[in-house]
């Protein structure tokens, strides 16, 4: 489509693979790429076929470090020959592509820049990074910065690490103040320090600030602390101080859910009544319609000659003048009515010869004739002619006349004739009606109602794959709470269908359901409801073996039209019609272990029943009336036992509807009831330990038979750090002298889970203090997510065990659940609910009540900047607004633990830090430990006292962020900026690289571009204080615009590790 030969399309669509590196997924299925890939993929569309301006929106979000690395790598190596413009949430993506940044609020840019002008005008300076000692002395090291740099604050102090930050206003003094703190460290108690530049989140926020202030967003209060919110207190517990959950508030907010959720989505409740009324209307419409007519009648006739039989042949005979007036009277009427007349001499010769002529004619067109004579005695006589073979001409020519004899007299007038026989007697009533109602109701009922059922698997499927359901459980509740809730609900919704589907019954059959036979009625109503019960716990049951709604739907109609119609109408089929058989009797009874078989088998029966019972009343009395008084009425004739006057002991007899008998709905009734109780039961098991110890016992034995067949576990050979090995040790000798967490917020010992014939988690053992932060980093695949799954109960460890406080992940998942708050890696939100609502939900769940509830929803709401969307629904948030409601979500209540899985990605920076203030906010005042996995290394500097770096299953390193870079660093990172008049001349630059070369040992060239020149300082003989005397020297001898010199970050010794992940 770009315009790329056909030669070279092959060619340069490798050549994009391998940038990319996506060339081992080149014949996957694009919806089989992980969402990581995919970004990756879309940027490959763009970039290929040379395009020159490619516009990049968030490219890398979603990705772990490592394959956003590569994407850097990817842009930077093209960026020489394309321009790029790129929108980010990732500072230090910006950082690294960018050559100019522009920052952009309410519409406008609000500054743009190189990175390095940005961080020169908006930044804060360099961070100086100590780890200290137990000899550690404050004050000295303060007089000691201050004795070479004025401006400096106090940071963020951790038990093992404190941080300062230096004005960049007097660079030229930090060479000497290195030099003396490198001789002084053991003196001032200092183990080891470290230095970081500004970094463009730090631009960011201070732009942000700015910018808020000019459009006037912010309080006064907020403008007083820069980018740090409110300092107010959202949780308002002291630590240990815990609410309980009471079992009935918890079942009011989950039926308070369910309602939010049905008056929202409304189209589910539409096609919930719509489809069983229109099916039902429809079944019982058809059963009306094929009633027995016991009567042919026939419409009246209206015998005018010439409607009847057209335009026809006729004659008149008059021989005595007298009666001339008369004759012409009636051949006046005769031609009226389209009679061709002719007077004839001889009536009896004419109509003769008539017929000879044409036999065919006479037949058809000769019907009437009139003749007018007086006998002697002057009496009149009129005497009407017609053609014996035409059913009406009798009758015709008989009104002729006596309309001919009423004209004479009256001048005027005339007399109509109408044809309006009796009613006929049927004398055949056919007997196999009741077969042909019940097949009816085995068809219509259990499809009309299996679409109903099917509607109660969409809430559970969507709660379990979104893990919402996960979170509502965590977060107190009994899981027999949580579906006798969502039970309640649907039998409700269910009852208030089956009483509206009394309505077709009363339009089309009230005759056979109410009245006198309103019995069957309320069998009906009952057998209705008695579904409901044991097809919404079957339809829950179903819902626990799919994970797309649509999915479970459609197999919960299949069920119901295979079974409810299909098996159903045959075994009542042959029942009706075969001889009776134990094998079929067997049948039905194993069947009606489906409740959609015994609905369909008890409406049958009850539809048989109740058409029997109605049999006299679905006759109209003027018809029964009019059989009974017949006389050809015998015993014979069905409608025989309805004549009460006649019938004697053969008068027709009411079966009552609920019987113990085959024939009767009684059976499945009880059955229905027995199900509801079986079915329920077993979604509860569902949920217990034992269900899932034997789960894992047959996972365990599959794993034995895979191991032969399959071949050994892959272990792979792993160089353990000192660090981890000794929070190793730690962790098992608090084991064995104290059970449980022993004041630890989390204990960890030997968590392990197998995948197929690899470990996703090996042997994982670590603790977390109170009100610590503890990082989990680790790219995709690492074992992060399993590690959280593992702990929050969403699939259980192959080994191993966690404590909280005194309670067990293996024996008691249920309160150690209760001690979490989790945000998932993907938002685990109910679509249909607003952002207030959720926080209500949650908040109930945990036990806050009234206006408690209330305050610290609003104040969650408020410090997570979803005031203007706190009464949306939550589908309609942003990706980052349903993060920020994700970790409100998981904050609410005031959990000892909290659990985040990547909590800001996507969220913008501003907001992010809302989220860290927030987070030192629930540990500081309730004391609560966080344990946080993210790809943001910027957010495990600022959230961190200790993190772990995890590779295949097991942590590769272990401490606080100076720690790990004291150890596993490799030296600097050296920035430096020509002027711009400078930036074209080769002849300077050559010049600069030389004498970087020749006079910095261990300097390596990583990127050369606009005048900027980025080294990497590997040689651990260069101090920071010979790299910053070295280079304030150099500024002063190449007129330099500026340098940045900075740590390895931490970045850098992730990806070491990084590279060691099996993919």
């Amino acid at each position: 489509m770009k315009g790329v030969p056909w030669k070279s399309l092959n060619s340069e669509t490798t050549d994009i693979l391998n940038m990319l590196k996506l060339a081992d997924k080149r014949t996957e299925l694009v919806k089989n790429l992980s969402g990581g890939m995919k970004r990756k993929l879309s940027l490959g569309i763009a970039i290929i076929g040379g395009s020159k301006v490619l516009f990049l929106d968030e490219p890398t979000s979603g990705m772990d470090v490592e394959a956003r690395r590569n994407v850097w790598d990817a842009l930077l190596e093209i960026r020489y020959n394309r321009t790029i413009i790129l929108t980010t949430h990732y500072m230090e993506e910006a950082d690294v592509l960018g050559d100019r940044i522009a920052i952009m609020a309410e519409g406008e840019v609000q500054c743009c820049g190189s990175p390095m002008f940005l961080k020169q005008k908006f930044g804060t300076g360099y961070h100086l990074h100590v780890v200290k000692d137990v000899s550690f002395d404050l004050n000295a090291l303060m007089s000691l910065i201050n004795k070479f740099i004025p401006e400096v604050t106090l940071g963020n102090e951790l038990e093992k690490e404190i941080s300062f930050v230096l004005s960049t206003n007097t660079t030229s003094g930090f060479g000497e103040m290195f030099e003396e703190l490198e001789n002084r460290k053991a003196e001032l108690g200092v183990i080891s320090f470290g230095i970081t530049i500004t970094t463009m989140e730090d631009v960011f926020l201070n732009v942000s600030n700015i910018s808020d202030i000019k459009y006037k967003l912010r309080s006064d209060t907020e403008k007083e602390n820069g980018v740090h919110i409110e300092d107010e207190d959202v949780f308002g517990d002291s630590p240990g101080l815990k609410p309980h959950p009471n079992p009935l508030n918890q079942f009011i907010a989950l039926l308070l859910k369910r309602f939010h959720y049905s008056k929202r989505h409304w189209s589910i409740l539409v096609a919930q009544l719509a489809i069983p009324f229109v099916l039902m209307c429809l079944c019982l419409f058809i059963i009306k319609s094929d009633g027995q007519q016991y009567r042919f009648e026939i419409d009246s006739l209206k015998l005018d000659i010439y409607s009847v039989y057209g335009a026809t042949d006729g004659f008149y005979y008059e021989e005595n003048p007298q009666l001339s007036r008369l004759a012409k009277t009636l051949k006046d009427v005769y031609e009226s009515n389209q009679i061709n007349v002719e007077k004839v001499p001889n009536p009896t010769h004419y109509v003769l010869d008539y017929g000879k002529k044409d036999i065919s004619k006479y037949l058809k067109s000769f019907l009437v004739g009139g003749a007018v004579d007086q006998y002697s005695n002057g009496t009149l006589n009129l005497t009407a002619w017609f053609n014996g073979e035409p059913y009406h001409a009798s009758p015709m020519s008989l009104l002729l006349m006596h309309t001919a004899l009423l004209r004479n007299i009256t001048n005027t007038g005339s007399i109509s004739l109408t044809n309006s026989p009796f009613p006929e007697l049927r004398l055949y009533i056919a007997q196999g009606s009741d077969v042909i109602i019940r097949v009816l109701a085995i068809v219509f009922v259990p499809l009309a109602f299996g679409f109903l059922s099917a509607s109660f698997t969409l809430v559970p499927i969507h709660e379990r794959a979104t893990k919402a359901k996960l979170l509502q459980i965590m977060s107190g509740i009994p899981a027999a709470l949580y579906w006798i809730a969502m039970f309640f609900w649907d039998l409700m919704v269910h009852c208030i269908i089956c009483i509206l589907m009394i309505i077709p019954y009363a339009i089309f059959v009230h005759y056979a359901f109410f009245g006198i036979h309103s019995e069957a009625m309320g069998a009906s109503l009952l057998l209705m409801l008695l579904y409901g019960w044991s097809s919404i716990p079957f339809s829950y049951l179903i819902s626990f073996m799919f994970k797309k709604g649509s999915t479970g739907f459609s197999a919960v109609v299949g069920i119901c039209v295979l079974i409810g119609v299909g098996c159903a109408s045959i075994l009542k089929i042959i029942q009706a019609v075969a001889s009776p058989s134990k094998s079929v009797d067997r049948a039905v009874w194993v069947f009606r272990l489906f409740p959609t078989f015994s609905l369909a088998s008890g409406m049958s029966s009850l539809y048989g029943v109740a058409f029997y019972n109605a049999f006299c009343e679905s006759v109209p009395p003027y018809d029964l009336e009019f059989h009974c008084n017949s006389p050809t009425m015998d015993k014979s004739n069905p409608l025989f036992k309805c004549c009460k006057d006649i019938c004697g002991d053969n008068c027709h007899q009411v079966i009552y509807p609920i019987q113990w008998d085959k024939n009767s709905s009684g059976q499945d009734m009880l059955f229905l009831f027995i199900d509801g109780i079986i079915y329920f039961g077993f979604v509860l098991f569902m949920e217990t330990k034992a269900m899932a110890t034997l789960l894992q016992i047959a996972r365990l034995h599959f794993q034995k038979i895979r191991k032969s067949v399959v071949g050994q576990i892959i272990q792979e050979n792993i160089v353990e750090d000192s660090d981890v090995l000794e929070e190793e040790e730690r962790i098992r000798n608090l084991s064995a002298t104290h059970p449980g967490s022993n004041g630890e917020a989390l204990v960890v010992s030997d968590l392990t889970k197998l995948f197929k014939n690899f470990y996703a988690v090996n042997h994982l053992t670590f603790g977390i203090h109170q009100e610590e932060c503890f990082g989990l980093l680790g790219v995709n695949g690492a074992g992060k997510t399993t590690t959280f799954r593992m702990l929050t109960g969403d699939c259980y460890p192959t080994e191993g065990n966690a404590f909280i406080q005194n309670c067990s992940l293996n024996t008691n998942l249920k309160k150690f659940q209760s001690h979490l708050g989790y945000c998932p890696q993907f938002d685990a939100l109910i679509d249909r609910l607003n952002g207030r609502e959720m926080l209500m939900l949650f908040g109930q769940l945990r036990g806050l009540t009234g206006s408690d509830l209330h305050e610290k929803v609003e104040k969650l709401i408020k410090m997570t900047d979803l005031t203007k969307h706190a009464d949306k629904q939550t589908q309609f948030y942003s990706g980052g607004n349903k993060r920020k409601l994700s970790v409100a979500v998981a904050l609410i209540g005031s959990p000892p633990l909290i659990l985040l899985d990547e909590p800001t990605a996507g969220v913008d920076p501003v907001s992010r830090r809302k989220i860290w203030n927030i987070l030192s906010q629930a540990r500081n005042n309730t004391g609560a430990a966080v344990l946080l996995t993210t790809h943001s290394m910027e957010e495990s500097e600022a959230l961190c006292n200790r993190l772990a770096i995890m590779v295949n299953g097991r942590f590769r390193c272990l401490g606080s962020i100076q720690q790990l870079k004291t150890k596993y660093g490799r030296g600097y990172t050296l920035i430096i900026k020509l002027k711009r008049e400078d930036q074209n001349d080769y002849k300077i630059m050559n010049t600069i690289k030389a004498h970087v070369q020749g006079n910095l040992n261990g300097a390596d060239l990583k990127d050369d571009h606009q005048g900027m020149l980025q080294y990497h300082v590997v040689d651990p003989s260069v101090t920071l204080s010979y790299l910053f005397k070295f280079m304030s020297n150099m500024k002063t001898e190449f007129e330099l615009e500026d340098y940045l010199i900075s740590d390895t970050s931490l970045e850098q010794i992730f990806l070491t590790f990084a590279r060691a992940q099996r993919i």
